[in-house]
């Protein structure tokens, strides 16, 4: 049998778990979710999701890590085996080792992004940008318009060295690589995190003042509380963020093994309240407050996308009112090392199978999580412009997460039996649980889990599968921004905007094929006086009639004062269901690729 792994220090441990449950999704998604769900809407599902459905899940998470690592175990295929001596429950298991695999590959390449822009902004990059929507898609390879990137060069040397990083950490080891990178990772992230709400909670009012962002979210909405889709997007969060469902805590607990079993009543609240201080506090006090300084608390909604809040207001934000050389590198530093200790957390489970439960050495197991990396780097890469990340974080970061949740308490509370669960929770714990946590982990949260996930099954057949079958993407911006810096603001009218690009999608939907237009507009102070189309692929008349409409309804303009001249304005539709169907096609090929080797290898190793 392969050596085990085991943490050197008890604190190295903690901390290693927080840095898993400390990620961008603290300062990001966070953020990102309160403000796409009504702001104080969001809030009150997720206090109370947090106490009902999250930390009795997590004390289930750390319990089913000790006892399958007291028997060899260090994934959730040998610890579900062995909780439940069923020939099915390894194959439930299989999902916290394939699915944390396809997490950490998209996840990564968001981590290299915050790396790249630590870069810029230490080199002073963006100093002089324009359009940060253009800037962000540039990055992303989505818009090809040239004005900041040639060339893919800088994200794809960032990829690579955040790649590289990850590997060398993952193969020095649980206590040489990853609790030595928590050691160092997390005093720096608290550091960061403190610097930016400083400097955020400084900020003259402009558009709007920090009290307005902050109200925004603390603001209760009660009216919306009926809404599955707040509540399951409050649980997602709750366990994205505090890692539950990845398989990772339990990888990690299951290292925590010695003579005599260690505490994980206390180590586990631990880290949730580390997970929820960064997560609540600093995740409230920067992005959002930010924001409506600088854009207008109004605005908050219309910047909520996850990467949006991070990526394009942000920087903006920074540019403007604060420093880019030191404030921009500390906050893309903070996200980078929140990242950095998340994803190397997610990746440990897809070693763990092959060094403990299937008996290579690590180095060969790093090896093969490379290669499959890598392999799942590439498309994820290439088809990002179609939607592939958000897909792949819809299957495994939000709906997957709250199923793994649902079948580890019920494999807890129900086939281990409470009884059990509750007496062997508590062995070497330096704290008993409360009581009324016997009831709420055997009846609540099992019951409100399953009412969750059958309400959003339900909201997602009513509209239409929205998440499962999501519409086409229209990306554009200016594609001569060095010869017109023009910054591109829509009218009043946002209900007409939403039903031109809606037209514009249904069309997308019906053609089954991209579309690009080039247009080169006649500006006089700040409205289009003429349109002529220089580039027109796969379109028709229908399509150019309402691309002139979008273009027809806008003002240009720099730094309030309205622009003339010529511009050239790119819009592009990318038609993503075949892309939908390959982002399917990675999350339940690699379940499948996991299961194979499952029934073949693993079964004949583990005869128990």
């Amino acid at each position: 049998m392969a050596t085990r792994e085991r943490w050197a220090t008890r604190i190295g441990w903690i901390l290693a778990a927080a840095g898993s449950a400390v990620g961008i999704g603290n300062f990001l998604r966070f953020p990102s979710q309160a403000a796409k769900n009504g702001g104080g809407a969001f809030i009150i599902p997720y206090l109370i999701s947090l106490v009902l459905f999250a930390i009795p899940a997590m004390w289930v998470t750390w319990w089913v890590g000790r006892y399958g690592g007291r028997y060899g175990h260090s994934t959730t295929v040998g610890m579900f085996h062995r909780i439940a001596r069923s020939p099915v429950a390894k194959y439930l298991g299989v999902m916290g080792v394939a699915f944390p695999l396809i997490f950490t590959i998209y996840y990564t390449y968001a981590e290299s992004w915050m790396l790249g822009y630590a870069f810029l902004s230490l080199t002073g990059h963006y100093n002089h940008v324009t359009d940060f929507s253009v800037y962000f898609n540039e990055y992303q390879g989505v818009l090809a318009t040239g004005n900041y990137f040639a060339t893919p060069f800088i994200p794809w040397l960032m990829m690579a060295i955040t790649l590289g990083l990850n590997l060398w950490v993952l193969y020095r080891g649980a206590a040489k690589g990853i609790e030595l990178l928590a050691k160092i990772a997390m005093p720096l992230l608290f550091l960061f995190a403190i610097i930016m709400a400083v400097a955020v909670l400084t900020l003259e009012p402009v558009r709007g003042s920090v009290l307005d962002g902050l109200a925004y979210i603390w603001s209760p909405d009660f009216s919306r509380l009926g809404t599955f889709s707040i509540w399951l997007a409050a649980a997602g969060q709750l366990f994205f963020s505090l890692s539950i469902g990845f398989g990772s805590l339990e990888c990690y607990a299951s290292y925590a093994g010695g003579e005599k079993d260690q505490d994980i009543v206390l180590s586990a609240l631990t880290t949730a309240a580390t997970n929820e201080f960064v997560e609540v506090i600093f995740g409230s006090l920067i992005a959002i407050p930010a924001t409506a300084v600088f854009f207008g608390a109004a605005m908050v909604p219309e910047l909520a996308g996850t990467f949006s809040i991070g990526m394009i207001a942000m920087p903006e934000v920074i540019r403007e009112q604060l420093n880019v050389h030191f404030i921009g590198t500390v906050w893309f530093l903070l996200l980078f090392f929140a990242a950095f200790t998340s994803s190397v957390s997610t990746a440990e489970p897809v070693i763990a199978f092959f060094q403990s439960e299937l008996g290579l050495d690590r180095r060969r197991a790093v090896g093969i999580l490379a290669g499959l990396w890598i392999l799942g780097t590439v498309p994820t890469v290439l088809f990002n412009r179609y939607g592939m990340v958000a897909q792949l974080d819809f299957w495994v970061g939000t709906l997957f997460l709250v199923v793994m949740a649902f079948v580890e308490v019920v494999l807890a509370a129900w086939v281990f039996g409470i009884d059990r669960y509750w007496e062997d929770i508590h062995r070497g714990a330096d704290i008993r649980i409360p009581r009324i946590f016997y009831y709420i982990t055997k009846y609540v949260t099992p019951l409100c889990l399953a009412v969750i996930l059958g309400g959003f099954v339900w909201e997602e057949v009513l509209g239409g599968f929205p998440n499962v079958m999501p519409k086409p993407f229209i990306v554009e911006g200016v594609a001569n921004l060095k010869d017109f810096p023009a910054k591109v603001l829509w009218e009043e009218d946002k209900e007409a905007k939403q039903k031109l690009d809606e037209a514009l999608q249904a069309r997308l939907q019906a053609m089954k094929k991209d579309f690009r237009v080039l247009a080169v507009l006649t500006v006089r102070d700040g409205k289009v006086q003429g349109i002529d189309w220089a580039q027109t692929q796969n379109v028709d008349a229908d399509i150019l009639d309402k691309v002139r409409a979008k273009l027809e309804q806008r003002t240009y303009e720099m730094g309030g004062v309205p622009l003339s001249g010529d511009l050239k304005f790119q819009v592009d539709g990318y038609y993503a269901r075949p892309y939908v169907y390959l982002a399917r096609v990675i999350v339940f090929g690699s379940y499948f690729l996991f299961a194979f080797l499952v029934a073949f290898l693993w079964t004949r190793r583990w005869r128990e």
